[in-house]
């Protein structure tokens, strides 16, 4: 406990405990030494009182009996005597110092006494001295003595015993005392000696050792800038100094470790590197940023944490947990370096591919402390590396998988790489074509100059190409055009050339075609717009210049697209390579035969003779011949097909016209033998192009008609056989400001082709729409018939355009009723079947106009969700007096009766016609005869029932 006690309380003290134990063993001793002679004095006392009580007992116990009680009296007023008893041989009291003990059992006065002493001292002579209880307070002797001669007894035999007994606690009290008293001024000397040591430690020895503790522990609290004061002893001054040194060195030490410590975390925060520190139980001590960003694991929540919780890798091929580094040098005792091949997992899951390194931390004594941990993200190391790799597999792929023969050069300039195609080419090993074994395969008239510009352009460092002849693995020598170029490192180092080749052996042989090609009908193999121009252009020039005419022709097939269509495109192309065939047939070695495209062709007859109308005898005589060859059938594949021809003519030179002049006159010749109903001829004449200036006219009026909604939309009626209205067909007029009233035959067709019938036709729909939806408010619903142009209907959307104006204008569908021709249904049939379904689901009516003059199939008569046939006029105009028309009419009403279409005849103008179609089942009927068309106003003003002189003022009921 000494130890746990301040120096200036536990020094004095101990110098007062080693005083006082000096003084304490001076004092034992002497009192020792003083109770050893009182211990003495009453052994001798003893052994001589019982000396003489013996001897007294023996002479005069018989004789004089009261002296030897008086004897024993005196023993008794020693201070010291106990007990003094004369025992007789059988332990009976026969004399003591108190009276009530004689005639007893000498067990029964002194309990405990040893009688077995007590037989051992009858036995023999000497007394015996001996000490009762502890510390030898009470002393006793025993003298034998021999007891008087009992009758008959010439010597007694029986021997007696003397006891006396001291007691010495008193003796030894009073030795005590007189003892301390002869002591006690070295005892006050000793104190007083005690206090003034006390003091002096106090003052110059505890007060600064408790000066440099009190130092020491601010010291040790961090308060580095703590001083003693330098004063005192010699060695307290020498501690002091010493403290004060060791505390300067301290601050020093600590300045320097703070900088340390600085430089450090600024190192730590600016390396690139984590680091990670534990100690050997493998908890976390230190994390820098970096390991802390890589982890996720902040150094605040991370610290004493297992480094196994925060750093957590896993192999980056398997997926599985992969041993931590600090556990293996915690094991091992030895550094530690792990692959690539692992990932961190960071606390969000995130995964890093990192390199790291352990490494043990020992102290002095080659103990271990802990580990530090290195590792650093290579994640872009890794995607860099396995894009490299993949970069060179990828190019070895391609090198390998693609048609070019790849190569590559050293600086030494020989090949060090051949691409497997390469070698599969020349049929050649890789050892057999390095260096320069490649050169074996060079056709030798190829070789210097290969050579010659490979040399060169590798000593300018500049790309080259060059074309030879390489031996292919068959023997045979094929064109190869090579390509180098130079190549370098990141550094841009010149490392040697990379090259590939390519097989041009069928380029070059491709060349010629090539070249045919560019000028000639790739089907038909005539020539094409290009040579024909140049042909032209020189044709007209030589003519020009030699006064000799020549001709240019345009041929058109007719409905040759129907034959693509119906057909196919193969079949068309047989068609057409017959027909340029059969144009070659009628030709001299100096014409031209041309196909500009589809099914057009060109024919040009240079140098036919010096008059212009001679000339054009001559080429008239031509085109009849050509007109009259292609009239006749082609045959396909066992299969029949006849395709006319529309042909334009026109001659040159005339004037000062151009190359465009003569094509676009033929063009225009070619239109108007269209006109004149195919398989014609037709001579340019000027007029004809007057007619083309008039159409471009009239389509630029149109245009400007639509934007400034020039057209009126007219009603001509529908009656029944009864005459009564039933519906009626919306027709489109043109109200032209010079023209006058232009009818839709005269600009239907331009519409169709310039794609104004679409705006028009919606703004047709529009107004009939409206129509509807006024007649039906006024209680006179009448179904509103509206042609539909195949542009339109074909149009996209054009089912939810028709279902929005019907919405808009409020119409009922059910009074709509959409004529349609039977070209449309013709083209593009199964598009116009599901369209007219969708339509016909909302309620609208489909009738197809004109019918009879088209193509139907009857199959698309079944599958269409029609209502009505409209028997065109041109078969109504001549009944009943043309037998053809009558057949044709009768026909068509018996077969729409018989598969329940209504039947509405067009163009009724008199009563016989009337009677006609009445007789054979007709009920509806539209023409001039009932109605002119009217504009809606006036239509909707009269609504007539008419059917002859004597009704035509009938109303309608």
């Amino acid at each position: 406990m000494m130890r746990h006690l301040p120096f200036r309380i536990s020094f004095p003290l101990g110098l007062v405990l080693l005083l006082s134990m000096a003084l304490g063993i001076s004092i034992l001793n002497v009192l020792d030494t003083r109770l050893g002679q009182l211990d003495q004095q009453a052994r001798t006392d003893l052994l001589s009182h019982a000396a003489h009580l013996a001897r007294t007992a023996e002479q005069g116990w018989e004789t004089n009996r009261g002296l030897v009680e008086m004897d024993v009296a005196q023993m008794a007023t020693d201070p010291r005597t106990e007990s003094v008893l004369l025992l007789d041989d059988a332990g009976r009291v026969l004399a003591a110092n108190r009276y009530a003990w004689r005639g007893r059992q000498v067990s029964e006065v002194l309990p405990g006494f040893d009688m077995r002493r007590f037989a051992q001292v009858q036995q023999g002579r000497m007394p015996v001295f001996f000490s009762m209880g502890r510390g030898g307070v009470r002393t006793a002797s025993m003298q034998p003595f021999q007891l008087p001669v009992k009758s008959g007894e010439v010597r007694s035999q029986r021997q007696g015993v003397v006891y006396v007994g001291f007691n010495l606690a008193r003796e030894r009290q009073m030795m005590r005392e007189v003892v301390l008293k002869a002591r006690a001024p070295d005892i006050a000397a000793t104190l007083l000696l005690i206090i003034f040591l006390g003091w002096q430690l106090h003052r110059h020895v505890a007060a600064p050792l408790a000066r440099l503790a009190r130092a020491a522990d601010r010291l040790r609290r961090g308060h580095l800038d703590v001083t003693v004061p330098e004063q005192g002893a010699q060695e307290i001054v020498m501690l002091a100094e010493s403290f004060n040194a060791m505390a300067r060195a301290v601050q020093e030490a600590q300045a320097k470790l703070a900088n340390s410590e600085e430089r450090l975390t600024i190192t730590l925060h600016s390396i690139g590197d984590a680091i990670l520190a534990t100690d050997a139980d493998e908890r976390i001590m230190l994390m820098n940023p970096v390991a802390e960003r890589l982890t996720g694991w902040p150094q605040a929540e991370a610290l004493g944490r297992p480094v196994a919780e925060v750093f957590t890798i896993v192999d980056a091929f398997t997926g599985a947990p992969a041993e931590g580094p600090v556990a293996t040098v915690v094991r091992d005792r030895r550094v530690v370096g792990m692959t690539d091949q692992i990932m961190l997992v960071a606390r969000d899951g995130t995964r890093h591919h990192i390199s790291d390194s352990a490494a043990p931390i020992r102290d002095a004594h080659d103990a271990l402390q802990g580990v530090v941990l290195v590792f650093r993200d290579i994640s872009d190391e890794y995607r860099l590396r396995e894009a490299l790799a993949n970069s060179e597999l990828h190019f070895r792929t391609l090198a390998n998988s693609g048609q070019a023969l790849v190569w590559t050069s050293g600086l030494d300039m020989g090949c060090d790489y051949f691409n497997e195609p390469w070698l599969r080419f020349t049929g050649r090993t890789l050892e057999q074509e390095l260096g320069g074994g490649w050169t074996e395969g060079v056709h030798p008239d190829d070789l210097a100059r290969s050579l010659e510009t490979y040399q060169t352009a590798f000593a300018a460092r500049m790309p080259f190409t060059m074309e030879y002849r390489l031996r292919n693995a068959s023997g045979e020598y094929r064109w190869i055009i090579d390509q180098g170029s130079p190549r370098y490192d990141t550094q841009g180092q010149f490392l040697g050339y990379v090259g590939h080749c390519l097989d041009i052996t069928d380029a070059k042989r491709a060349e010629v075609e090539i070249e045919r090609l560019a000028y000639h009908d790739a089907l038909t193999g005539l020539p094409n717009r290009i040579l024909l121009l140049d042909r032209l252009t020189q044709a007209l020039a030589t003519a020009r210049r030699s006064r000799r005419c020549g001709a240019l022709m345009f041929v058109d097939l007719d409905q040759f697209k129907r034959i693509n269509d119906v057909h196919g495109h193969a079949t068309g192309d047989a068609v057409l390579c017959e027909v340029a065939e059969r144009l070659e047939y009628f030709l001299r070695e100096e014409d031209t035969v041309a196909r500009l495209g589809g099914d057009e062709f060109v024919i040009l007859l240079p140098d036919l003779t010096a008059s212009l109308d001679e000339a054009g005898s001559l080429v008239m005589a031509v085109a009849e011949k050509i007109r009259s060859r292609l009239e006749s059938p082609i045959t396909i594949s066992g299969q029949e097909f006849v395709s006319s021809a529309s042909i334009g003519i026109t001659v040159f030179p005339k004037d000062v016209e151009t190359v465009d002049d003569l094509m676009r006159e033929a063009d225009t010749a070619m239109y108007r033998a269209k006109e004149r109903g195919r398989n014609a001829l037709a001579y340019f004449e000027p007029t004809m192009q007057a007619a083309v200036t008039e159409r471009y006219a009239l389509d630029r009026e149109l245009r400007e008609a639509v934007r400034a909604h020039s057209f009126e939309l007219y009603l001509q009626s529908q009656v029944n056989a009864d005459g009564w209205v039933i519906g009626a067909e919306a027709l489109l007029r043109w109200c032209h400001p010079q023209r006058g009233m232009v009818m839709p035959a005269n600009f239907i067709s331009l519409m169709e082709e310039s794609g104004l019938i679409v705006p028009m036709g919606d703004w047709v729909l529009r107004e009939a729409c409206m129509l509807i939806a006024r007649l039906n408010a006024e209680g006179r619903g009448l179904p509103i018939a509206v042609n539909v142009s195949p542009r339109q209907f074909h149009q996209v959307g054009f089912v939810q355009r028709v279902t929005e104006i019907l919405a808009t204008a409020g119409a009922d569908p059910h009074c709509l009723t959409l004529e349609i021709t039977e070209s449309l249904l013709v083209e593009h049939a199964s598009e116009a079947v599901a369209r007219m379904t969708e339509l016909a689901a909302l309620g609208l009516r489909f009738a197809i106009d004109d019918f009879g003059t088209g193509y139907s199939s009857l199959a698309y008569l079944k599958r269409l969700p029609l209502v009505e046939l409209k028997i065109d006029k041109s078969f109504v105009q001549d009944i009943p007096h043309d037998p053809n028309d009558v057949a044709l009419v009768e026909t068509i009403l018996s077969m729409a009766r018989h598969l329940h279409f209504d039947v509405v005849a067009e163009g009724v103008e008199n009563e016989a016609q009337l009677d006609f179609l009445r007789q054979h089942g007709c009920e509806r009927f539209q023409g001039y005869y009932f109605q002119e068309p009217l504009e809606i106003s006036e239509w909707i003003k009269q609504l007539p029932r008419v059917g002859g002189a004597e009704r035509k003022n009938s109303q309608r009921p």
